[in-house]
């Protein structure tokens, strides 16, 4: 009988999730097509746009959404500042080689499985950890849980809004609730 390993003490921390470089190059190089000061501010936060590394902290990845927040949208509100950073981030990964694949199939598989499939797209995304409870409310209506505490919940809704518009459908997603632990958004189509 082999010995049992001690369970993993609560207080240790869990590593950070990586941010794999297609994310990052689709939000600020295809998506934002980052040079001048966005650039040097994403290469002081670790971010050599240059010479990418094959994945980043989450906190590297948040200190440069937060740059571009800043140099690219200053004049917007957060809202309409992090949805368009979502949706840039969208479009700028369905233009990488990995986004690619996703992209073929978004219009065949339809809104529906889309949303479904939302953990599988996270965890491509280097947020595999990430929870998300997705219920439905109505033929085409979903509410979506993330126990995200590194987006700001109009990213994901920006982001989502592109993925369904690459189904071929009209989306509405608004934030229902906020959490020191995740957000819901309620998306129609």
């Amino acid at each position: 009988m082999e010995p049992k390993l001690p369970a993993r003490p609560s207080a240790e921390p869990r590593a950070l999730p990586r941010i794999p470089v297609s994310v990052m190059e689709g939000l600020f190089l295809r998506g934002l097509k980052a040079e001048g000061r966005l650039a040097e501010r994403l290469l002081s936060y670790g971010y050599d746009i240059k010479k990418p590394e094959v994945s980043y902290s989450v906190l590297t990845y948040q200190r440069c959404v937060n740059a571009a927040r800043a140099e690219a949208f200053g004049h917007l509100s957060d809202e309409e500042a992090y949805r368009l950073l979502g949706r840039k981030m969208v479009d700028g990964f369905l233009e990488t080689l990995v986004g690619k694949v996703v992209a073929v199939a978004m219009p065949m598989i339809g809104p529906a499985r889309v949303v479904e499939r939302l953990p599988r797209y996270c965890a491509m995304m280097g947020r595999g950890e990430m929870e998300v409870r997705i219920t439905p409310a109505g033929e085409t209506a979903r509410r979506i849980y993330f126990g995200d505490i590194y987006n700001r919940p109009e990213f994901l809704a920006g982001a989502l809004e592109v993925g369904l518009e690459r189904a071929h459908v009209k989306p509405t997603v608004t934030v229902e609730e906020r959490t020191a632990e995740g957000y819901r958004l309620f998306l129609r189509w």
